[in-house]
């Protein structure tokens, strides 16, 4: 294999390195991967074809691969899943490591070009073969499943420092491999030059390595952090229905206690006196008894609560819920599904100024609970990526503990939103 055939080979390595990470870890959006690999290699050959024709200096080629890496980018941002940021930190890590892997196959060659019979392109080769396959391994093993979680739990500005981390490293690099430890220079430098330069490639994708593992430690905390809020806010609900129930059996033994009072009253009284009796009797089992929003105890207390909580702020409160007092869903989940809702929707409304609203609509259909909340809010929406964000300055946990709850197949939380009317719609699958 001549000087050329090999530069040609080894210019298709590095395009690999280049679209591996990608191509494991995200899913391609439209096609497959074979027809994106057969576009990229398209794109490679129209560049290696014009870099032949052309006889252009060096300068002139570095122009014509940055201009091709940005198509073979748009590429792989249009054909495959992922937000910008993820796609971004994938390409320029591949970037970083084709990088050192260039100067690290160059120094190989260097080193073995007297000592194998082997020429220095083919030298370059076989170690560039080397590093892919661990390149392979390291995206597999270790990059492949991380990247999807750092980017699922990331906010915007977490993903842009991310990504900047690779480019940062990268420029070193680059600036580094083609002016004071270009592989021309160090020809003619002693070994100090080259083992210095060694290190420094090997320094730069450690330190990437530890930032990652960091950033996923990091995560990691903040995640236990989060099931730990999550299981005391449990705790307080299951808390609050086991007091609401024990108010309601309380009742329910006070009532029987004087019911025999009641009836000792009326056997003496006379035909007026017990008409009047019972009209008083009813209209206190009237006050006591207040509105009631559904047959369902559990629901219908947290439905009372928050109804005086918005009459109290001045918040219209509307509520048609058809629930039985039996249905096949446990009354923790239904506590904390519909709690949270509420509790959003009112916060939300207390923040703005105004006429505002909650609309709470419910209805149990064969097998599922179908739930809206539609509540006015500021117009205002924090947002990571696709995820929506509590105003709140801890981040809040309502809407991490509906997922949470809704973790059944067939269950659903859909989230709608105009300038002035945010809507919560959940299913809710039977669960017993």
């Amino acid at each position: 294999m001549n000087d050329f055939a090999c530069k040609v080979f080894l210019d298709l390595i590095y395009l690999a390195i280049r679209m591996m990470p990608i191509f494991i870890c995200l899913e391609p959006r439209y096609g497959d991967r074979e027809k994106i690999t057969a576009v990229s290699v398209y794109l490679w050959g129209i560049m290696i074809a014009m870099r032949s024709v052309s006889h252009m200096d060096l300068q002139t080629s570095y122009a014509l691969q940055g201009i091709f890496a940005g198509i073979f980018f748009l590429v792989l941002l249009v054909f495959f899943e992922g937000c910008l940021l993820e796609k971004a930190f994938l390409y320029l890590s591949a970037w970083l490591f084709a990088v050192a892997g260039t100067s690290l196959n160059e120094l190989a060659a260097w080193f073995l070009q007297e000592r194998v019979a082997l020429s220095y392109w083919q030298i370059c080769i076989c170690a560039a073969v080397l590093s892919a396959c661990g390149f392979f391994c390291i995206i597999w093993f270790w990059l492949r499943g991380r990247v999807r979680i750092l980017f699922s739990w990331l906010s915007a500005r977490g993903g842009a420092l991310l990504a900047a981390y690779p480019a940062v490293f990268l420029s070193i690099l680059f600036a580094g491999r083609n002016t004071v430890f270009s592989s021309q220079a160090l020809y003619l430098r002693g070994i100090e030059d080259v083992l210095f330069f060694l290190s420094l490639c090997g320094m730069m994708l450690v330190l990437y390595v530890m930032i990652v593992n960091s950033i996923l430690e990091t995560m990691d905390r903040k995640r236990a952090q989060d099931e730990l809020a999550f299981a005391r806010q449990v705790i307080a609900r299951q808390r609050e229905y086991y007091n609401q129930t024990l108010e309601h059996i309380e009742q329910i033994r006070i009532i029987k206690h004087d019911f025999r009072h009641h009836i000792h009253a009326l056997l003496h009284m006379g035909r007026e006196e017990q008409m009047q009796y019972l009209r008083s009797l009813q209209q206190e089992l009237d006050i006591s008894e207040g509105e009631v929003f559904c047959r369902n105890q559990a629901v219908n207390g947290l439905l009372k609560e928050y109804a005086a909580r918005a009459k109290r702020a001045g918040i219209s409160f509307c509520v048609q819920m058809d629930l039985s007092a039996h249905v096949p869903i446990d009354d923790l989940t239904l506590c904390i599904v519909t709690g949270n809702l509420l509790e959003n929707a009112l916060e939300a409304c207390q923040r703005m100024e105004g006429n505002s609203f909650i609309n709470v609509r419910g209805r149990w259909l064969e097998d599922h609970l179908m739930m809206l909340v539609e509540n006015s809010y500021n117009g205002q929406i924090r947002k990571s990526g696709d995820r929506i964000l509590s105003a709140k300055k801890d981040g809040g946990l309502g809407l991490f503990s509906i997922r949470r709850m809704l973790n059944h197949p067939g269950d659903d939380l859909e989230l709608y939103y105009n300038g002035s009317i945010f809507t919560a719609t959940v299913r809710i699958e039977g669960r017993i």
